[in-house]
């Protein structure tokens, strides 16, 4: 019975994955490997990246009185990408792309 559940619940998962996808083509690209944290500051000073807290000050502006819940350096379509996290107070969550080397945002969603 369990065993059953867990696929009943992975064929939903991935039918839910695969729809994002589909949906997301109209959308930029969404990035496909982040940076460990662990390798941040050495990717950061070695390619000539924004800093992360530069980075999580634009998203900040870009979604004021929200908090940040998360910063990820990923590559995407081979150029470096910031991917913040931002939660607002009514609950929703907004993401916020910014370009690596330049810092300028790329998207909000």
């Amino acid at each position: 019975m369990r065993f059953g559940l867990l696929i009943a619940i992975g064929a939903l998962l991935g039918a839910a994955c695969a729809q994002g996808a589909s949906a997301q083509g109209a959308r930029e690209q969404a990035p496909r490997e982040c940076v460990s944290p662990r390798e941040m500051p050495e990717i950061v000073a070695a390619s000539g990246v924004v800093a992360p807290a530069a980075a999580i000050m634009t998203a900040r502006r870009q979604v004021p009185n929200a908090d940040v819940v998360r910063a990820n350096l990923c590559w995407s379509e081979r150029v470096l990408v910031y991917v913040i996290v931002v939660l607002r107070r009514d609950g929703r969550v907004v993401h916020v792309l910014i370009d690596g080397p330049s810092g300028q945002v790329k998207s909000v969603q």
